[in-house]
């Protein structure tokens, strides 16, 4: 009789156990790895959350998350995982727009590009250029995202918004899930 008494308390204790462990979030990330704790907020760009049994809250960006499982039971899908195989991808590189949007990425190096001293671009045209040639040298190392570090418009002769007259210079840091 003392065995059932403890079999069913276990059995009672288990499931009270399961059913706390239930009631929390896990953010399932596009690198494969699980995240359990409580989501406090969720916002544009940024899922700030408490990791079990800690106080402080953590920001990460949703290009890191594929999605959350909620302890209510709803799931929220937040971004498909980007891709990216060789150079013919450069289109789905993506251009952060902020730091913030790198948090719960890994950074992995860093790429330059350029308009030539003398071209036939605008300012205009020589910026879009400059970051077709980012997207596609990073497209090239397979990494799905970008953020911009250094830009500069050079103009030579005093000649402003003329052909050939600016030079576009930009670095980017690389990052991958």
């Amino acid at each position: 009789m003392h065995k059932y008494k403890i079999l069913i308390a276990s059995l009672f204790l288990l499931f009270f156990t399961q059913e706390a462990y239930a009631m929390e979030d896990t953010l399932i990330m596009h690198n494969g790895s699980k995240v359990i704790g409580e989501v406090v907020n969720v916002n544009h760009f940024m899922v700030t959350f408490k990791y079990k049994n800690e106080k402080s809250e953590h920001e990460i960006s949703h290009y890191a998350i594929e999605k959350i499982h909620f302890g209510s039971g709803r799931v929220q899908t937040l971004t498909d995982k980007v891709t990216i195989n060789g150079e013919e991808d450069w289109e789905k590189v993506i251009i952060l727009e902020d730091k913030e949007q790198s948090a719960g990425l890994k950074r992995k190096g860093e790429i330059s590009a350029r308009t030539r001293f003398l071209n036939l671009h605008t300012a205009y045209s020589g910026n879009i250029k400059v970051a077709e040639n980012l997207k596609r040298e990073a497209a090239k190392q397979k990494y799905p995202f970008i953020l911009i570090s250094f830009e500069r418009a050079t103009v030579y002769n005093g000649l402003i918004k003329s052909w050939g007259a600016i030079q576009e210079i930009k670095r980017a840091f690389c990052y991958q899930y």
